[in-house]
C-alpha cells in the first residue's frame, strides 16, 4: 500500500480539486486506481498549485515503486523494413462497410 505522506498529499489534492472536478469527491482512497485517477484529474486541472502537488506526488510514488514509468519501445530498422515490404490488402468502404480487395 502507499505510505502516509503520499496518502495525505493525495487527500489534499482531492480537496483542492473538488471545485473544479465534482467527481473527485466520489473517489475513495481504498479504490485500487485512486492514485492514478487523482494524477489524471490533476493533469487536466487549470490550477498551477494542483499541478505542482501532482508532480510531487508522482515523483514520490515513482521513488517508492508504486508507479512505473512507461518504458519506450525501441524499434529496430529491420522491423520497420519488414513492415514496409509486407503487402497490405487494399481496403475500401462500400455502403458503410470496410471491404478488403483480394489481390
Amino acid at each position: 500500500m502507499h505510505d502516509r505522506k503520499s496518502l495525505s498529499l493525495a487527500a489534499e489534492l482531492r480537496r483542492n480539486m473538488r471545485a473544479e472536478f465534482p467527481a473527485v469527491a466520489r473517489l475513495s482512497v481504498t479504490d485500487p486506481d485512486f492514485m492514478e485517477a487523482i494524477l489524471d484529474y490533476a493533469g487536466r486541472s487549470q490550477s498551477s498549485m494542483v499541478q505542482a502537488a501532482a508532480l510531487t506526488l508522482r515523483s514520490q510514488l515513482e521513488r517508492a515503486g508504486h508507479l512505473q514509468r512507461p518504458v519506450p519501445q525501441e524499434r529496430s530498422r529491420e522491423q520497420d523494413a519488414a513492415k514496409a515490404d509486407s503487402p497490405r490488402p487494399k481496403r475500401r468502404v462500400y455502403r458503410g462497410r470496410v471491404i478488403e480487395d483480394p489481390e
